[in-house]
């Protein structure tokens, strides 16, 4: 089935009439993307929110998608899973490597260098280039932040993708942590499957390597149309993205897996609620319970079934954030 990228942007979609285009930042410009404008990017307090908006207009250029409309940029969703804090910054200061596929602007991996991770090992990939030129423009970082943008379109045809900058570039088996935020629910189940395996085949052969992130998730799961303008193909045909549940994604990369011939082990739920304490710098959006021992969060945690330590996390028939893990085994 078509995704969204199959052709040329559709007559009007990059009109700023769209009810998904802001054009007022709100809410959307929170404490900590404040906080990295200007302690990070050093960018003026007064100047912040023009900064933005000029960034963000340059970005509805080379593609409008929603998410560029609604400044999700400024939303650090990598930050927000719960193995962050606890298992993906201390393994990048000990020297593993961080792949950011469907990168954006960068916004995740300039939290992480802020937050203390060496930015020596961690790259971002998406499929298009103009992205690296306008990441260094959004975070004033092109002197010192590494030229590790990898211009990939990982839906490509074997024989093109195998020829691209992720496996040529990157390889196989080497990366021990891949990151993939508000991404695979762009396209429908076939693409997500081929996206899967294939990020499956770049994680590295050492047990304990990871897959995380987040998306978009619904119970109960369904290949849904896109709305106009993005609902048809050049050539008429529908074009439709698959929303997961818990249990379908689960299933999704338990075949990609098998597919791969990689053994995994894959957790996801939904998050129902923010809530911070005082492990986790303010304004992080942490998904994890307080804990009156105050135990290090790991990721065995995510598969156990103790009640002693949970994930704020619901199972209500409703559209909501999907975090997810899957780790080699």
């Amino acid at each position: 089935m078509a995704h969204m990228l199959d052709g040329p942007v559709p007559d009007g979609a990059r009109s700023v009439s769209w009810p998904w285009y802001h054009h007022v930042l709100t809410d959307e410009l929170t404490v900590d993307a404040r906080t990295l404008f200007e302690q990070y990017a050093k960018v003026p307090p007064k100047d912040v929110e023009n900064h933005i908006y000029r960034i963000r207009d340059k970005a509805w250029g080379i593609f409008p998608w929603p998410c560029i409309g609604e400044f999700w940029f400024l939303s650090f969703g990598l930050a927000k899973h719960p193995l962050y804090h606890n298992l993906v910054l201390p393994r990048l200061k000990t020297g593993d490597s961080l792949l950011d596929l469907g990168s954006c602007m960068g916004q995740d991996l300039r939290k992480l260098v802020f937050d203390g991770a060496p930015s020596e090992k961690i790259y971002a990939s998406d499929v298009f280039p103009q992205y690296e030129g306008l990441s260094y423009e959004l975070w004033r970082d092109r002197d010192t932040f590494p030229h590790h943008f990898l211009a990939d379109d990982v839906l490509a045809d074997n024989e093109d993708f195998m020829k691209g900058a992720l496996m040529t570039k990157l390889g196989p088996g080497q990366t021990d942590i891949i990151a993939i935020n508000m991404f695979l629910h762009l396209f429908d189940y076939e693409n997500q499957l081929k996206v899967a395996t294939r990020i499956i085949r770049l994680l590295s052969h050492r047990p304990g390597s990871l897959i995380l992130g987040s998306q978009a998730g619904v119970r109960p799961p369904m290949e849904q149309p896109l709305k106009p303008p993005f609902d048809k193909t050049e050539d008429g045909e529908t074009r439709t993205i698959y929303r997961h549940s818990p249990d379908s994604f689960i299933d999704l990369w338990k075949r990609a897996g098998s597919f791969a011939g990689v053994p995994i082990r894959v957790w996801a739920d939904f998050q129902i609620m923010e809530k911070k304490s005082e492990q986790y710098p303010a304004g992080v959006d942490t998904g994890l319970e307080a804990v009156a021992s105050k135990k290090p969060f790991t990721a065995d945690d995510l598969f156990s079934t103790s009640s002693a330590k949970r994930v704020l996390f619901s199972t209500e028939p409703e559209a909501r954030r999907l975090y997810f893990s899957i780790i080699r085994t």
